[in-house]
């Protein structure tokens, strides 16, 4: 890493897409970063492009948005704007017109990026959130006018792919004003497969070797493109988080073969995304079947966080240095909110108490064990906007936080387990989720909420010295011989929680209850 960056400062990050202009305003902390602003602007700067050349319409489009950005930039130190280019910008022959007027603009060279080192940026902003070291991990990403492929271990790539094949130039290529939506979309994932088989020899061979390895490749997805068919998907009730080949199956059949119209409206689909969305979905469809994919999760991250990542956090430089990112998010939001860091360990250490006594509910489940402890961690992580009803502002400040290392479902379960500490048990909200993980929640939230009750003292003097067994739907709580009966509010919370847990399913037992 630069030793002379400043790390206290705010980041620009500017990416000059062939679809959409994005912006990203950030400032290091911790291991990571905090997003302080997003802004996006459709450009098409691919759109209409013929021989080579950027239409001068596309150009006007683009630089209009530039000026507009401009203003923002304008409290941000230039040596701290780092601008790039992409697909369009490697491809225009006439690009020199547009980075001429560009600068007149913006006073900040335009770097030019390879599509391979597209693909490295983005599956390093990947990595950072997945913050697994060792899985490996193929990288999607679908663009305006190319589609990149990044294929690694950990922090590292082993192979990289950029082709040119992106939802608008796609868009202008095969979908015609003739209406013949089903025709259109059929021709346009044949060519996309045909593209991505004569290209796709540069990682077959690494992703072979990736598959059979101890640990499971992960496929993961980012973009707009990726982004608005999970939206879409998951909006129709087609899939639950993840992109399944089943549910591509289905929404491609909705729209070559049922006459979707999606410029009336489609749920989950911003109106913007209409004209390219059909575009996308072949691409994507394409790659499911020539890379044998499953299953796809979706990451909101992007090139703009793979900038941050390598130029201003120094990820690649980092070499051996490990950091938990989930931890590190963790510990920055008990940091921002003024958590009372005491009580949470009280908490947690009690609630880790709980889980290693119902061992028979986990059978060594170490995710489930990490988010105990985090949602004990972060239970009073509320009070700092409102004493008043602060599970509620903890859980949502957990849902829509930017958390470095988590992905969007794991933010959503913490999120209902902070929710559901404390008042009525959440089990409407826990039927979202399928019904192995649907049980498990339950289970967790409760031992979550017996810990915050038994630590209603705050304090470590008199501390219970708890023992519990569990069947599979009972728990025997022992708090010991006297216990309950000098703190009575804990009693009388116990005795108002065998009645929350009951609604779930669960039946609370107490021993040692005062006579």
């Amino acid at each position: 890493m630069n030793a002379q960056h400043d790390l206290t400062k705010t980041w620009a990050a500017l990416d000059l897409g062939s679809n959409s202009f994005h912006l990203l305003l950030a400032r290091p902390v911790g291991a990571s970063f905090v997003v302080e602003e997003r802004l996006k602007e459709k450009v098409q700067l691919v759109g209409g492009f013929s021989e080579g050349r950027m239409q001068a319409d596309a150009q006007a489009r683009g630089l209009a948005c530039l000026a507009r950005f401009a203003q923002r930039l304008k409290s941000i130190e230039s040596e701290k704007i780092i601008v790039m280019g992409t697909c369009a910008f490697r491809e225009a022959t006439n690009v020199e017109s547009f980075t001429s007027a560009a600068r007149d603009i913006l006073p900040v060279p335009i770097e030019v990026i390879s599509g391979d080192y597209e693909a490295e940026l983005i599956y390093c902003a990947v990595a950072h959130y997945a913050n697994a070291t060792d899985e490996h991990r193929l990288v999607l990403d679908i663009g305006g006018g190319s589609t990149e492929f990044a294929l690694g271990s950990g922090a590292n790539t082993v192979a990289t792919l950029s082709v040119n094949m992106g939802c608008v130039a796609w868009k202008d290529q095969f979908f015609t004003e003739s209406h013949l939506q089903g025709t259109d979309y059929w021709r346009a994932k044949q060519s996309a497969a045909d593209v991505i088989n004569n290209e796709i020899d540069q990682i077959r061979g690494a992703l072979e070797i990736s598959r059979q390895a101890t640990t499971p490749l992960q496929i993961y997805g980012t973009s707009g493109t990726i982004e608005s068919i999970h939206t879409v998907l998951n909006a129709n009730g087609w899939s639950r988080g993840a992109i399944t080949r089943e549910a591509m199956v289905q929404l491609e059949n909705a729209i070559a073969e049922d006459g979707w119209v999606l410029e009336a409206g489609l749920p989950g689909l911003a109106p913007d995304r209409a004209d390219i969305f059909p575009a996308g979905v072949a691409i994507l469809s394409a790659c499911f079947d020539a890379l044998d994919i499953d299953e796809l999760e979706y990451v909101d991250v992007s090139l703009l966080q793979g900038i941050i990542c390598d130029k201003v956090l120094g990820t690649k430089e980092l070499g051996s240095v490990v950091v938990d990112l989930k931890e590190d998010s963790v510990a920055q939001l008990t940091e921002r909110f003024a958590v009372e860091r005491t009580q949470a360990a009280r908490v947690a250490n009690c609630a880790a108490v709980l889980y290693a006594a119902s061992g028979d509910w986990w059978q060594g489940d170490t995710e489930c064990a990490d988010l105990l402890r985090w949602a004990a961690q972060l239970h009073e992580l509320g009070v700092h906007i409102s004493a008043r009803h602060y599970h509620r502002h903890g859980a949502y400040i957990v849902k829509h936080a930017e958390l470095a290392g988590f992905s969007q479902h794991q933010q959503s379960v913490l999120a209902l387990l902070i929710r559901g500490h404390r008042r009525s048990m959440p089990g409407l909200s826990f039927r979202a989720f399928d019904p192995e993980l649907e049980t498990k929640l339950l289970k967790l939230v409760a031992l979550l909420r017996l810990a915050v009750i038994l630590q209603r003292s705050h304090s470590d003097e008199g501390a219970p010295k708890v023992s519990l067994s569990v069947t599979d739907e009972q728990l025997t709580l022992d708090c010991g011989v006297g216990w309950l009966a000098a703190n009575q509010l804990s009693y009388k919370e116990l005795q108002v929680e065998r009645r929350q847990q009951a609604t779930a399913g669960l039946e609370l037992h107490l021993l040692n209850t005062p006579k």
